[in-house]
């Protein structure tokens, strides 16, 4: 779709723009650079699912949004810590318009970390565009979730010295 030396009325004249798909964004994240080789969700048919730095992955794509989120299950039990990383998560998600941290809960009442991050689409968004929009989500979505569990890492060990 993209020449590299059209004119900017070009554009006007093509028919067709293309829409982003769930089918483009699984084609992208399935690129070499991107690697995450993503498959079918069996439990959201509308998204996929995928594995990247040892985070699972959930994509989904509809109208004019790409959203992507990585999810981190923990052993953590969500009644004696969900407060902590609900502070820790709003404090990120206070000041960070790229990437949200989130706090869920798993069927076993433990917590479970999620990084997300969502962007923008219209239609006639070239795959250069849509990788690079892809990799910052993947970069954004990753720095909420580890950001916050960083967070919540050191007020582990300050309260942890605070009892020796």
């Amino acid at each position: 779709m993209s020449t590299p030396n059209a004119l900017p009325f070009d554009l006007f004249s093509q028919p067709d723009f293309p829409a982003v798909t769930l089918k483009r964004v699984r084609e992208q994240l399935s690129t070499p650079e991107m690697n995450m080789s993503p498959e079918d969700n069996p439990d959201y048919p509308d998204s996929l699912s995928a594995h990247l730095n040892n985070l699972k992955w959930v994509i989904s794509a509809a109208e004019d949004l790409v959203k992507l989120e990585c999810l981190l299950p923990t052993t953590l039990s969500y009644e004696d810590v969900s407060p902590v990383f609900h502070v820790i998560a709003n404090e990120h998600n206070a000041s960070a318009f790229d990437g949200r941290a989130l706090v869920g809960r798993s069927e076993e009442n433990t917590v479970e970390l999620r990084g997300d991050a969502t962007f923008v689409t219209t239609a006639g968004m070239n795959d250069e565009q849509l990788f690079h929009a892809l990799n910052l989500a993947v970069i954004a979505a990753q720095d909420a979730l580890l950001s916050t569990l960083d967070r919540f890492n050191e007020f582990a060990h300050a309260v942890e010295e605070s009892e020796s």
